[in-house]
């Protein structure tokens, strides 16, 4: 007999992302204090407590498995799902933003530098912990808010909205930050020439050069993004922590903090 697959809308859809944001930087956040002894921001954007990645992930681990049982094919699938998808945004963070938020190169067999078999395997558990249960009781908290359909929709578009903005208004900083960063330090890039143009057209924009540089200025970045790094041409990767002289600590040692 054929098996009845569970659909899945739109508006669940949005809502996974937002919640699986969320658990993700509370995931992150715990990673940090375990393997570092710091609290420090592990978040994706510069405003919202979101880590994209693991929302992304969750979608699309349950939007392939979300019919199985079979607890070895969640692991497995939830494994190549994940590294897929770390894979990803690491490649399209650099590729887009010019800037890379982990390297696993020293790690064992990593694939680029962008995921590796610790993760994978890590991604497989989290995919068991997810599917078999926490999404359950997510469904049903989102079909009780779906009793009140105006309100439920409301809140989504809502929420949304202001995730996308905040993506938007990330990716923009993001954009400039590597500008003025890889302009001031004279990195070796391959396009440092255009990078040093568009620098400049920012810069000669004075309301705007403004703006940025009070909003967005190194230290706003560097604490949102502690583990930020730029690889050089020669494949020489810099941490950006190290470029910055003027920036007080961005993180909170357990020791010292309590």
């Amino acid at each position: 007999m054929e098996k009845t697959r569970k659909k899945i809308d739109v508006w669940s859809i949005f809502m996974y992302l937002i919640l699986y944001s969320i658990a993700g930087f509370l995931i992150e956040t715990v990673f940090g204090i375990l393997t570092k002894g710091v609290v420090e921001s592990r978040k994706s954007f510069l405003y919202g407590p979101f880590c994209a990645i693991y929302g992304i992930g969750a979608i699309a681990m349950i939007l392939a498995l979300r019919n199985e049982k079979n607890y070895f094919k969640i692991f497995f699938g939830g494994a190549i799902i994940g590294a897929v998808v770390e894979y990803s945004m690491s490649f399209l963070c650099e590729k887009f933003f010019g800037v890379k938020w982990w390297d696993y190169s020293e790690a064992f067999l990593n694939i680029d530098g962008r995921t590796c078999l610790f993760y994978a395997v890590s991604w497989g558990f989290l995919a068991i912990l997810l599917l078999q249960v926490l999404n359950p009781y997510v469904d049903k908290w989102i079909t009780k808010l779906r009793q009140k359909k105006s309100l439920f929709k409301v809140a989504s578009v809502l929420l949304i909205a202001f995730f996308t903005a905040d993506a938007l208004i990330t990716g923009y900083a993001l954009k400039v930050f590597y500008y003025r960063i890889a302009a001031q330090n004279n990195l070796n890039l391959t396009d440092q020439h255009e990078i040093q143009n568009k620098y400049d057209k920012i810069q000669q924009n004075r309301t705007f050069a403004g703006f940025v540089n009070q909003y967005y200025d190194n230290e706003k970045m560097l604490k949102t993004y502690p583990n930020m790094m730029i690889e050089e041409q020669n494949q020489n990767t810099i941490y950006v922590e190290n470029l910055i002289d003027d920036v007080e600590p961005y993180y909170y040692r357990l020791g010292e903090a309590f």
